[in-house]
């Protein structure tokens, strides 16, 4: 299972998407594809912050139509046991001296609690988090030292 982090969800609502990333999407069993809450509230932001016009619009109605009806049934909330996990994430990123983000770190904390990979351009922000990172830009897996029990 694989949560999708925000700039992979929105590379196909690009005017030009990376082709490459289209076909990985494509590839991909849809049921295990999978977003978080905080994923939907970056992109819900992501628009409200564009300036208003016809690209605004065509956003905000393909991510109503289109990734709001596909991840339907497939969002994930940071919970309790997310919570709980989300320092554990922090710690491990700040050992390796990686300052990550609340969202991304509450990602991390998400996918780790439900032992899912997170696919994402942004590789080094999941650095040190113990989850697994999938780049489909540059269609490479990576093990986090943490998730290998390299770290601790």
């Amino acid at each position: 299972m694989i949560i999708l982090d925000t700039n992979l969800v929105s590379e196909p609502l690009k005017p030009l998407p990376h082709p490459g990333v289209v076909h990985w999407l494509n590839a991909q069993e849809p049921a295990t594809l999978f977003i978080t809450s905080i994923n939907l509230a970056e992109l819900l932001a992501g628009v409200e912050t564009m300036p208003q016009g016809k690209r605004r619009d065509a956003l905000a109605l393909a991510l109503s139509n289109q990734v709001g009806a596909l991840f339907e049934d497939r969002v994930l909330n940071f919970d309790a046991r997310a919570a709980q996990c989300f320092a554990g994430c922090l710690a491990g990123a700040q050992a390796l001296g990686n300052p990550v983000g609340f969202a991304d770190c509450a990602i991390a904390a998400i996918a780790k609690t439900k032992g899912f990979m997170v696919a994402t351009r942004n590789v080094r922000d999941f650095l040190g988090t113990g989850v697994e990172v999938i780049n489909p830009w540059a269609q490479t897996s990576t093990q986090d030292p943490v998730s290998q029990g390299k770290l601790s």
